[in-house]
């Protein structure tokens, strides 16, 4: 049984037992009032009959008094007990018995009072409220099958309204399942309620396994592509030295090429290592407090040889000391990152700027900036993706690693890393440590 139905179900049968619960209220209640209302009538007419029967001058006036009037008979009676007025109704005493309170005499309220030597004696046949009650209950017995039915048909249409958020969601999934496509949403119109959550939260779900999924496709196909050229490269190298076994030149030529064709892949597989672990946030850090600064000056020496082959110029501007607690590795592999990258899409002749200093709040921070091709405003966004490339004719040995791993290192030290950059003018990386790398 679907959770509609139960809903329906449980709605209906407790609107049934509330209407049920009413209309026997009502019905016992009403015989009480009933009879308390003809009580009160009764009494109230023989009170007028009374006033009506002392005419002007205080002398008593029969003709005053009705016989009958708005479902009661009324009867005068002389002091020897004479009626004088009225008709005789059947099982009713001949003399008036006067009494406080409404009698029930024969199947008949009765009520009498006297004045001035006569006694007037009001009737009601108890039978009218008999038949008012009667009334009553047939309206209740016709009323409750139909509230019972118009809460049943109101309840389904709630829960089928409600419930339809829950319906696309069903249908979404099972569309996902059988044709694996993710694309799928549920696109509901906007509400406040928990099942409209649900179904926004349910659309953010499958844009997350959507970007995942794609991002892992496209993993995949670098990492295949990445991988394909030094193997394809190796087994070249190592057909040829085959078919030239006797000339130790040739032999040592493709031994050399298969090793640097071995170190690359085992570059990418210790990048793809630690981009892996800093997904699942296992990235170790060894803090230690040494001055970025000097770091970042030993850095920039390392590339001398690469930096006078493109004719760059180099400068450093740096606050020294700029003592920070970071893993000292991880931070010179970010800033090595960065000049590679700035030397690899920097002009001929270019320039190359790299700054320690305080930011405005007082936090570590240090930028590499180049006056070289820049990126363009629509993949600013995406340079720290893997595999990332600007200008894929510009790659040498790079596979597009190094700025995931300069976001992933930012992440693990709970720091940030930010770009600036204009197409055709250059870029600056900014990495900013956080409170925790300050030393005070």
């Amino acid at each position: 049984m679907t959770l509609k139905k139960k809903i329906v179900i449980w709605y209906t049968a407790w609107m049934a037992v509330i209407a049920v619960v009413v209309a026997v209220t009502i019905v016992a209640t009403s015989d009480i009032l009933a009879r308390r209302q003809a009580y009160n009538d009764l009494i109230e007419g023989v009170h007028d009959a009374l006033g009506d029967m002392r005419g002007r001058g205080g002398r008593i006036d029969l003709d005053e008094v009705d016989e009958f009037d708005d479902g009661i008979y009324y009867q005068v009676f002389d002091e020897s007990g004479m009626m004088v007025k009225g008709s005789e109704l059947d099982g009713v005493p001949q003399a008036p018995s006067v009494s406080s309170a409404v009698l029930q005499q024969a199947g008949w309220y009765v009520y009498a009072q006297e004045q001035d030597g006569y006694a007037v004696r009001g009737l009601m046949r108890s039978s009218q409220t008999v038949s008012y009650i009667g009334a009553l209950e047939l309206i209740s017995l016709i009323l409750l099958p139909v509230v019972i039915a118009l809460s049943a048909l109101g309840g389904y249409f709630i829960t089928r309204r409600n419930f339809r958020p829950v319906d696309r969601m069903i249908e979404t999934a099972d569309r996902i399942s059988q044709s694996a496509d993710l694309s799928s949403r549920i696109n509901i119109e906007s509400g406040n309620d928990e099942i409209h959550s649900l179904a926004a939260s349910f659309d953010r779900m499958i844009d997350r396994l959507d970007e995942a999924f794609r991002k892992e496709k496209q993993f995949t196909s670098d990492v295949s592509h990445e991988l394909r050229t030094p193997l394809s490269v190796i087994n070249a190298e190592c057909e040829y030295a085959l078919r030239h076994s006797s000339d130790n030149s040739t032999l040592v030529q493709a031994l050399e090429s298969i090793k640097d064709q071995n170190g690359r892949m085992t570059r990418l597989t210790a990048q793809l290592l630690m981009l892996a672990r800093s997904d699942q946030d296992r990235l170790t850090l060894n803090l230690s407090v040494f001055d970025v600064s000097q770091s970042a000056v030993t850095v920039l020496e390392s590339f001398r040889p690469q930096l006078e082959e493109k004719g760059i110029t180099a400068q450093s501007e740096c606050t020294a000391p700029l003592m920070v607690k970071a893993d000292e590795d991880m931070i010179t592999r970010v800033i090595i990152n960065l000049v590679s990258n700035a030397i690899q899409y920097s002009r001929e002749n270019g320039h190359i700027w790299i700054r320690t200093y305080l930011a405005d709040d007082g936090r570590p921070a240090f930028s590499v900036k180049d006056d070289g091709i820049g990126i363009a405003e629509e993949n600013q966004q995406a340079v720290f993706d893997r595999f990332f490339q600007e200008d894929s004719s510009r790659t040498g040995s790079s596979c597009g690693l190094g700025l995931s791993i300069v976001k992933a290192i930012a992440k693990a030290h709970g720091a940030s890393v930010s770009l600036i950059s204009r197409q055709g003018e250059g870029s600056e990386f900014i990495f900013t440590f956080s409170g925790k790398n300050e030393i005070s």
